[in-house]
């Protein structure tokens, strides 16, 4: 969530109304205009998460087509940008959900033709204890929020083992399918508004 002034809005021309990841696209034209953008950490909201992995996906499937356009459009604009950190931070914007996806898709990969034996790798290293970093990083960051909102508990442990062999695996889906939709059927992007369920109070 965030708050802008409505003078910063009208001197940056308004909305785009074909971003829909309006957050990322206003941050950048901000400091192409040598704005600043405060951080608040005590200022914190939650959340629902999707309850129904349709409506799941299509979220998701929003934030990744979101980012594709912001990052289309800006290095469109890369000459206008002098920033040598703005310019990394709009290729991490492309990057991050498709290195993502190159990284799980060859991890199965190479996890399947191992398992099965089909390919050995011949060449010596630490690759254990890779996996293991890895699997800690993975599993340290995840704990590191809970316990920040006192969510820590043996459920959530549990839980944290069960995602990293499923929720990672499903954004294979939802970064081919924005892939897909974007540059193959090069279909328009719309708003989706995600649906939200009714809480009963305690």
């Amino acid at each position: 969530n965030f708050v802008i002034r409505k003078e910063v809005l009208d001197q940056l021309g308004g909305w785009d109304e074909e971003a829909i990841t309006e957050d990322s696209e206003l941050s950048i034209r901000m400091y192409m205009n040598n704005w600043r953008i405060k951080f608040i950490p005590y200022a914190v909201t939650y959340e629902q998460e999707p309850e129904r992995w349709d409506v799941w996906l299509r979220q998701r499937t929003r934030w990744v087509r979101g980012n594709n356009y912001v990052a289309k459009k800006f290095f469109g604009l890369r000459k206008e940008i002098k920033s040598t950190r703005l310019r990394i931070e709009i290729l991490y914007l492309f990057a991050m959900y498709y290195i993502f996806f190159v990284a799980i898709l060859m991890s199965d990969f190479i996890f399947l033709l191992t398992a099965t034996r089909l390919v050995s790798i011949p060449l010596p290293g630490p690759y254990n204890m890779v996996w293991i970093l890895a699997v800690i990083l993975f599993f340290g960051e995840i704990l590191l929020a809970l316990s920040y909102d006192r969510e820590d508990s043996p459920r959530a442990m549990w839980y944290m083992v069960l995602m990293y062999f499923t929720y990672c695996q499903l954004w294979i889906v939802v970064v081919a399918k924005a892939f897909y939709l974007d540059v193959v059927l090069k279909e328009k992007r719309v708003w989706v508004k995600t649906v939200r369920f009714r809480v009963e109070p305690d």
